[in-house]
């Protein structure tokens, strides 16, 4: 993305998402790479980017996150690698190891999930597993970052001597140590170390007392510091092997570096693939903290934001506990062109800086704070004329610096351009500077180009109106208050609202009556117009809330009601068939007791037996031929005839299963309409009964007596 010049990403304040987004990062190559993030020019390569922070920033929110590790930076350690002659230290080695053994890991975790991190998968194309890099370090160095003794045969004898060596200094000096304590010609630090040499601290006056070499004195000259006589010789041993063990360990490192550097390039590349992993990293909490997502792709030049926050606003909301009111607005090729007016302090400038960060950082391959719906392309250029560009080195006024920063505008500009302008035609006289504004727009247009601008003319707005491609917008305004709502509304111009506010504010009515009189009529009936016109759509948008709040409750009600209706309508079928279950078990009920008296007084057990299996093979087949859906239809028919004659309007009835008792209100073919004292509700009429006086009497007052 071409951009206008070096203060763009400053005037929009991309350098700090870049602190913010290195302030994560753990070591300093991936810090100096966060702070140089700035528009990918080429198309291929920023979806690449994009995709690699998705697929980030996706495994981070799953069950398997990406795998995280700490290591020291090693890109001095490749630099020396790359140079010939160069010797590694230990501590250079360990710090490979860890690097190297990471990057593996980390090499494997994204092989084995290729199929669902295919864009990740590119940063590890030209990687080659180092294992064999990172066991050859493990021959020499260990985990202390120190040369094992087993490094080589030569270091095994001559640390073995040096132990030796080191045991039988200890024992003498201890010895020694013992005699001249007991004689009191120590001091309380008894030993040190002088030149690297092990030497005994005594008191000065008992210097001579033991034979030795003086290595020097105290700055109080009280303390002398002798190696004793029976040492010299031991220690000088042990001073030939230590450079012998030194130069020992310096052999192994350089033949260790130059095994290592014929793989230099590949230990390069996996030193770049670990800085990209910390990036990524970075991005991805950045990215978590301001709600980031990956918008929609497209190939065609379009900007469409929804529920779009400036994202640093969005960070200084947070802490504050203030909510950021989200923008949305959509440029097609279609509508290209969006005009935004309304009153100073209302929000135009801040939808300006949210749409220009939010595409730098999209060019960026940085995840923006949109609903995913969102949809955005690949714009080559961000032109813009933001703020007060006046030159006092070149001598250029204002207005001056703004022309000539429009003609690199108009110069530039095509299908593929992203103007964004704020207070479009000022910094002139009003009508000249609206004219040339005026023009600017028209050819704006004919390039195809897309952009946002605000302006109070009102000449750029009627042209908005009418011109190809363009369309008005407004920021909304409470004009009861006269105070911002930080909303955009696209579709029509907004009100400067500038007598208004200055009625608020105090000033006379004689000087808005005269400043009145010296404009032109039109412009105030157009200007008072548009503020009754918001005032209007304020009111219609607050009707209309409440209206699709009331209709939201009557379709919850509507709702209740239909389960209500068929909770008794399946009730009424239950309990119709207790009813006809009852009366069979009373019928039932007299003749096994006829039965059982009969059983009782007569002694022809057997007969009795067979009556009984006559009675129950005779109340299987009725109840057979009861229960035939024939019957069931039959009775349902019956019921209903005798409601039908029976039912009239104001007569109460209730709904099967149903204690509410209602009023007959209407009365259909085969359902009737009931009134439970405000709530109206339609019932099959086969599934009611009528609730005589009385126990509607009774019912009244059990009611009464349980509130009381």
């Amino acid at each position: 993305m071409y951009l206008h010049d070096d203060q763009t990403l400053t005037l929009f304040e991309f350098d700090k998402v870049r602190e913010h987004i290195a302030s994560h990062c753990r070591h300093a190559t991936s810090t100096q790479m966060a702070l140089k993030l700035s528009p990918i020019m080429d198309r291929a390569t920023l979806k690449l980017k994009l995709a690699q922070a998705n697929e980030f920033q996706s495994t981070q929110n799953g069950a398997y996150p990406f795998p995280d590790s700490t290591f020291e930076d090693f890109k001095k350690e490749v630099q020396l690698l790359l140079l010939e002659g160069s010797v590694l230290t230990e501590k250079s080695f360990h710090q490979l190891r860890l690097g190297l053994t990471l990057s593996n890991h980390l090499l494997k975790f994204i092989a084995d999930r290729s199929q669902f991190l295919p864009s990740l998968n590119f940063l590890i194309e030209k990687l080659s597993n180092q294992q064999d890099t990172v066991n050859a370090i493990d021959e020499i160095i260990d985990q202390q970052a120190q040369v094992k003794s087993s490094a080589s045969k030569e270091l095994t004898n001559i640390r073995a001597t040096l132990h030796h060596l080191h045991r039988d200094a200890d024992k003498k000096f201890n010895q020694l140590v013992n005699e001249l304590r007991k004689k009191g010609y120590l001091r309380d630090n008894k030993e040190s170390f002088f030149n690297n040499r092990r030497v005994i601290c005594m008191l000065s006056e008992h210097r001579r007392s033991i034979g030795g070499i003086v290595h020097g004195r105290s700055d109080s000259g009280k303390t002398t510091f002798v190696e004793p006589e029976e040492l010299v010789e031991i220690n000088n041993e042990i001073a030939a092997l230590e450079q012998d063990e030194l130069h020992e360990i310096n052999r192994l490192l350089r033949i260790l570096t130059d095994s290592l550097r014929i793989d230099a390039s590949q230990i390069k590349l996996h030193h770049h693939f670990l800085m990209e992993i910390d990036l990524l990293r970075a991005k991805s909490i950045f990215s978590r903290s301001i709600g980031g997502q990956l918008p929609q792709i497209e190939q065609e030049p379009i900007l469409a934001l929804d529920q779009a926050v400036h994202p640093l606003l969005y960070l200084q909301n947070k802490k504050s506990g203030k909510q950021v009111i989200p923008l949305s607005i959509s440029l097609n090729k279609e509508k290209r062109l969006v005009i935004i007016s309304g009153p100073n302090a209302g929000g135009k400038s801040i939808v300006l800086k949210t749409i220009g960060i939010l595409q730098i950082m999209f060019q960026s391959g940085l995840l923006i704070p949109v609903k995913e719906k969102s949809r955005l392309s690949f714009f080559n250029h961000l032109l813009i004329d933001i703020g007060d560009a006046q030159s006092i080195e070149n001598a250029l006024s204002t207005y001056s610096s703004r022309l000539i920063r429009m003609k690199s505008i108009l110069a530039t500009a095509n299908q593929r351009s992203l103007v964004l302008i704020d207070e479009f035609g000022t910094g002139t006289d009003p009508e000249l500077g609206g004219a040339i504004a005026e023009v600017m727009l028209e050819e704006l247009s004919k390039k195809n180009a897309f952009g946002i601008l605000t302006t109070h003319y009102t000449n750029i707005k009627l042209i908005a109106s009418k011109l190809a491609g363009a369309l008005n917008a407004n920021m909304q305004f409470d004009p009861a208050t006269l105070s911002p709502k930080y909303q955009l509304v696209i579709g029509e111009p907004g009100s400067s609202y500038t007598f208004e506010v200055a009625e608020k504010i105090g000033l006379p009515k004689s000087v808005l009556e005269r400043a009145k009189s010296k404009v032109q009529r039109e412009k105030i009936k157009l200007n008072s117009l548009l503020a009754d016109l918001q005032s209007q759509k304020n009111n219609l948008k607050q009707n209309q809330e409440k209206l699709e709040a009331a209709i939201t409750k009557a379709e919850n009600s509507a709702l209740k009601l239909d389960q209500l209706q068929e909770k008794i309508s399946k009730n009424a079928n239950i309990d119709q068939q207790k009813k006809i279950n009852n009366q069979l078990f009373i019928d039932l009920g007299k003749k096994l007791n006829s039965l059982i008296n009969e059983w009782e007084k007569s002694k022809d057990k057997k007969g009795i037996f067979k009556k009984f299996a006559g009675l129950m093979n005779v109340e299987y087949k009725k109840r057979a031929a009861e229960n035939t859906p024939e019957k069931a239809s039959q009775r349902q028919q019956k019921k209903l005839e005798y409601l039908q004659k029976t039912l009239q309007v104001g007569m109460n009835v209730r709904a099967l299963q149903s204690k509410q008792v209602g009023q007959i209100e209407q009365i259909k073919k085969d359902e009737v309409l009931i009134n439970y004292g405000g709530m109206k509700m339609t019932v099959a009429m086969v599934n009611i009964e009528i609730v005589n006086e009385q126990e509607k009497k009774v019912k009244k007052e059990s009611n009464t007596s349980t509130k009381v």
